[in-house]
């Protein structure tokens, strides 16, 4: 008989390539997107609205998981599965609802997976979490290199039955093993706790939150296609600036996910990090040739890598629940589409880009408030462990 010890660890495991499977997920409509928008010949703004339609979907998906962990991994896996194969058949318009269900499957396979090993964590949730979300842009920073065979073969539906039968294992894995550890009155409290945080804290770091993913998604979402434009000689070439974004966020939450965090402590760390993050889309926004790009996208991921694992780390703190992943997810909803919206607006993928670089210095200036508010009551928020 299996030690629950061992199974718990097993668990674990599979869970975390499960997680990383996600990541490639997530990010391949953005390394598809040149392949999609020539195919059917969409303009910034619809191709955008492409990535918004995932990514809602995906806040959906948070909202919808609720308590119970393991049966939002049933059904969202299972939806994925059933996506997976209408994008094997989809054109527009039913493309658009593919990809819907697509994030919508992401959602909560996502949520429920970091609820999930966020309960089993306890006061190691943070580092646990920086693992987890490792896990994830390992898959993430995996994916433009995976992908490379099928945009040079401009056929992406191979990849799709791909992702279709990896999720028939997973999904078998989550119906044969897991099996819901915690009652819903474990968690009772909750909103008590919630209630005696500072509510400009919270506001500060759900807003702070939604930037982050906003800004992360929209940046993969997009360097594929900027980077193919900025050299379109290149076939292939784009999808190397978002390898090295997501390359530059699995090494910080690698690093990060050590004793490296306890010693910078959380509030030190997400400083530094926010601050390289403004700095680094700024730098992409003035380059103008391959390497410069790619080196802006690796210096972005760096930076932005950590944010969002340390923010849910604090808001996991006082409501552990999917409303905060849901939240999140409006900012990898918006930022993505409403890049698309100003680059077709302006006639410039450049000019779009100035919604991260809003995104960051907004984060900046949260950042300050959210300190400010935490210094004036008792209970330190963003004290350090």
């Amino acid at each position: 008989m299996n030690h629950p010890s061992t199974l718990r660890k097993s668990s674990y495991v599979v869970l975390s390539l499960a997680f990383s499977l996600t990541g490639a997920g997530t990010v391949m409509l953005g390394i598809l997107l040149p392949i999609l928008s020539g195919r059917w010949h969409l303009q910034d703004g619809t191709a955008g609205f492409l990535l918004f339609l995932q990514f809602a979907g995906s806040s959906l998906g948070a909202i919808l998981t609720g308590k119970h962990r393991v049966r939002a991994l049933r059904v969202g896996y299972g939806i994925l599965i059933a996506s997976a194969g209408a994008l094997v058949l989809a054109a527009p318009p039913l493309v658009f609802a593919a990809f819907f269900f697509w994030g919508l499957g992401l959602g909560m396979a996502m949520t429920g997976t970091s609820l999930y090993v966020s309960d089993r964590a306890g006061d190691r949730r943070a580092p646990i979490l920086e693992r987890l979300n490792f896990a994830w842009s390992a898959g993430a920073m995996a994916a433009p290199l995976v992908f490379l065979h099928f945009l040079k073969m401009q056929n992406p539906r191979p990849l799709y039955w791909g992702f279709g039968t990896l999720f028939v294992f997973v999904a078998a894995w989550v119906v044969l093993r897991e099996r819901e550890e915690f009652p819903a009155a474990s968690r009772e409290g909750a909103g008590a706790s919630e209630m005696r945080a500072g509510r400009m804290a919270i506001v500060s770091l759900v807003i702070l939150a939604m930037c982050a993913v906003g800004v992360e998604t929209s940046l993969s979402g997009w360097l594929t296609t900027y980077s193919h434009r900025a050299d379109p000689r290149a076939a292939t070439g784009g999808a190397v600036a978002t390898a090295c974004f997501l390359t530059g966020m699995l090494i910080s939450r690698l690093v990060f996910s050590t004793r490296l965090l306890a010693m910078l402590g959380r509030s030190r760390l997400l400083s530094i990090t926010l601050a390289t993050t403004a700095a680094s889309v700024t730098m992409l926004i003035a380059a103008h040739h391959g390497l410069a790009i790619d080196a802006a996208a690796a210096l972005g991921g760096i930076g932005i890598g950590p944010v969002y694992p340390l923010l849910l780390s604090y808001l996991l703190e006082h409501t552990p629940s999917g409303w905060v992943f849901a939240v999140a997810g409006l900012g990898s909803a918006v930022f993505p589409w409403t890049t698309g919206v100003l680059s077709e607006r302006l006639g410039s993928l450049r000019m779009g880009l100035m919604i991260p670089l809003l995104g960051a210095a907004v984060m900046i200036v949260l950042r300050v408030i959210a300190i400010e508010s935490d210094q004036r009551r008792a209970g330190a928020t963003w004290s350090e462990a």
